[in-house]
């Protein structure tokens, strides 16, 4: 081939060139290309190698969303359609040799008459909306609590003395005043007789020694009078006098202790324990049995410091029960006394069990539900509208048909609502059904 022939080829092959340069296209080692190559991730599931992730190939999020994901409706999603979707900034603009090719399409298809232009992107997202308001809050908070009953204990033994008898069995129901066990006496009755032989004496002798003292005193005028005698007797009837009353007090101490022999129920109440048994011997002050008065109860439970500042005596309560049922309660007592580990502090509760009383057990527990605040106005936004992000929580607040992403500082949960501390204001309207696949600035349609 002669060397002019060459120069012809080469000018004709450049003049081929810049043809197809000027329509659009781009010659690559594998054609033409208007596609963003798919990440490395992305390509794994490009099975045929065609450099776009088919229908048919595509698995999870990708399957779910493939038609709103595949912005040109070629069949196929490329680099740029899948970053754009997960990134809600809408559909991925192409770059310029796709724009030439529609240059060129349109060249040879030319222009429709009387059609719009398309607007292109992602379609508007449906979502559903709801306003942030200031809203009167009666919140509560729950803790755990213990029924206390108000008259419980051990029954201790007034005397020493033997066990004769014991009238009771633990669990039996008694009445205040019922005798529940009896000591021994006989010892006790005979120290009593010795004390009144005591007495009768000291009685007769005090009797003797003011019958004296009268005759001296009738005396007084007359030459046998002696003063000094006198005065002698009036000590003795006062000694007498003395000594008699110290024995009448020696004996009604006996009776005493005769009668707390029996020991009696000081409240109605149920036998918990019983510590002795028949033939045993007790001293004072040892306990014999414990009982508890299951019908006079309140409860008792320790209330974080920070709640018991809002709180006052009389404040309202509920009591609720392991059964579902719900009884009405009134704070009797906030006790002094925090717990420096726990930081809590013990409030006693009046509550009315009624006619189940009998039904509840000391230190049984119970859930007891507390105000927390008093019906003071908070700004709350649905939690539905809350999205965490890297950087914080975010919303979506709608004003036309756009969404804008808009960052929020939020303070504790009230049921399905937060406390909203900055980023949002009375009014604004937010997006809490589809706010997952918006982006900011994105469109928004209502749904029906």
């Amino acid at each position: 081939m002669s060397l002019h022939k060459i120069q012809i080829n080469f000018t004709f092959l450049f003049i081929v060139f810049g043809i197809l340069n000027f329509i659009g296209f781009t010659v690559t080692s594998t054609g033409f290309a208007d596609t963003v190559p798919l990440s490395d991730r992305s390509k794994g599931l490009d099975a045929n190698g065609n450099g776009l992730v088919d229908r048919d190939e595509a698995r999870g999020p990708l399957d779910a969303n493939f038609d709103e994901m595949d912005c040109d409706k070629n069949g196929g999603l490329d680099g740029a359609e899948i970053p754009a979707f997960f990134q809600g900034t809408g559909c991925p603009k192409k770059e310029a040799n796709l724009a030439n090719k529609t240059v060129k399409e349109k060249q040879v298809k030319g222009p429709k008459a009387g059609k719009k232009k398309s607007r292109g992107g992602r379609p508007p997202q449906t979502v559903k909306l709801e306003e942030v308001k200031l809203t009167k809050t009666n919140e509560t908070f729950k803790v755990i609590g213990r029924v206390m009953a108000l008259q419980s204990g051990p029954l201790a033994a007034r005397v020493r003395g033997a066990v004769e008898k014991i009238y009771v069995s633990v669990g039996d129901r008694v009445k205040k005043g019922d005798v529940l066990v009896e000591l021994a006496q006989s010892s006790l009755q005979a120290g009593r007789k010795r004390i009144a032989a005591q007495v009768s004496r000291y009685s007769t002798m005090l009797k003797n020694s003011e019958r004296e003292l009268a005759r001296m005193k009738k005396l007084s005028k007359s030459a046998a009078y002696s003063r000094a005698r006198f005065e002698d007797q009036e000590g003795l009837v006062a000694e007498r006098k003395a000594q008699y009353f110290e024995f009448r007090a020696a004996l009604e101490q006996s009776l005493i202790e005769i009668q707390n022999t029996k020991i009696r129920a000081p409240f109605d109440a149920v036998v918990l324990e019983k510590h002795v048994e028949k033939g045993g011997y007790v001293n004072v002050g040892a306990r014999v049995l414990t009982l508890s008065n299951d019908k006079a109860l309140e409860v008792e439970a320790d209330i974080p410091s920070f709640h018991v500042y809002s709180m006052k005596i009389g404040t309202l309560a509920n009591i609720l029960s392991d059964s579902g049922k719900i009884y009405p309660a009134n704070v009797r007592a906030i006790i002094p006394n925090e717990n420096v580990r726990t930081r809590t502090r013990p409030v006693r509760l009046k509550v009315d069990f009624g006619s189940d009383a009998p039904k509840y057990a000391d230190n049984q527990s119970v859930t007891v539900e507390l105000p927390m605040t008093t019906g003071n106005e908070l700004l709350l936004v649905n939690k539905d509208a809350v999205l965490k992000r890297a950087n914080g929580n975010i919303v979506f607040v709608v004003k036309g048909q756009n969404a804008t992403m808009r960052s929020v500082r939020l303070g504790r949960g009230i049921g399905n609502k937060f406390h909203v501390l900055k980023g949002l204001k009375a009014g604004d309207l937010v997006v809490i059904r589809g706010n997952e696949r918006l982006g900011a600035g994105g469109r928004i349609k209502l749904a029906e």
